[in-house]
């Protein structure tokens, strides 16, 4: 397991589903014309019950949020460069 301080980069859709989501998440603070670090990625996620949220939640979640994420490591994608992850723990700072 991994828990680090990151930022929602991107919220798309999976594929067609209309309440399935791919999540971008980099590391630190969100920088619109920057982003150091890996990149993250929560795949196929539903944002009301999988990213199991702790403390304040907002309404709605979106791109340029400060996240701290806990999650188990998924594989690596190299073509992506993309490391998946599966949340066990989402809260916003």
């Amino acid at each position: 397991m991994v828990t680090f301080d990151g930022n929602v980069g991107a919220v798309n859709p999976h594929e067609d589903a209309a309440t399935r989501f791919d999540i971008l998440i980099g590391a630190g603070d969100f920088n619109e014309n920057s982003q150091p670090g890996p990149a993250f990625q929560f795949r196929d996620v539903n944002t009301t019950s999988d990213l199991h949220y702790a403390g304040q939640t907002p309404d709605a979640l979106a791109a340029g949020q400060n996240v701290r994420v806990s999650a188990e490591l998924g594989e690596y994608e190299a073509t992506s460069c993309l490391l998946l992850l599966e949340p066990t723990e989402t809260s916003f700072r």
